[in-house]
């Protein structure tokens, strides 16, 4: 009997130790320890946009998708990274957006401002898209970001801005 309550005493001291630094680490993140100089950029991430292309020849249209990617920070302030973008234009008829995007850019704490580039289907088409965004880190996993991308058909110069915004959540 006392060998077993040994034991109980054990792995409930042995429990507590496991669950102390998850605690500890819900108590203080309220006062930014271990929070390093902002938003852990680095890693992989998902989420959703949605946004439009102002009127451009006297049409307007709408877009909205989801996007998938990674990111790296080479150190605190530097991050580069590859984005996946899927989704649809939709004016008078439903077009298919697929792009391929390489991102790059400067952490200022919970900020993220990056330029982007690559190519894929833009409204149906094989194109190429370039420009730029801000991102802002909101809570440990979410942040919102606002994003304008030049777009054209590859032999041609750009002829439409679209601009997005949207959620990302990191993993």
């Amino acid at each position: 009997m006392r060998a077993l309550k040994a034991m109980f005493v054990a792995i409930a001291m042995t429990g507590g130790l496991a669950v102390a630094p998850a605690f500890a680490q819900d108590v203080y993140s309220g006062y930014n320890y271990n929070m390093g100089l902002g938003f852990d950029w680095d890693g992989f991430y998902s989420g959703v946009y949605g946004g439009g292309v102002p009127v451009t020849d006297g049409e307007q249209s709408w877009s909205a998708g989801i996007f998938t990617g990674v990111n790296v920070a080479v150190d605190q302030t530097f991050v580069l990274g590859a984005e996946a973008q899927l989704g649809g234009d939709f004016d008078s008829t439903i077009a298919l957006d697929a792009l391929v995007l390489a991102k790059g850019g400067a952490a200022f704490g919970d900020a993220l401002i990056y330029g982007a580039g690559g190519t894929g289907l833009i409204a149906g088409n094989f194109g190429y898209a370039f420009g730029g965004g801000i991102e802002y880190g909101v809570t440990d996993y979410v942040s919102v970001r606002g994003e304008a991308l030049g777009t054209g058909e590859w032999g041609s110069g750009p002829n439409e801005m679209r601009l997005t915004a949207g959620v990302a959540f990191h993993m």
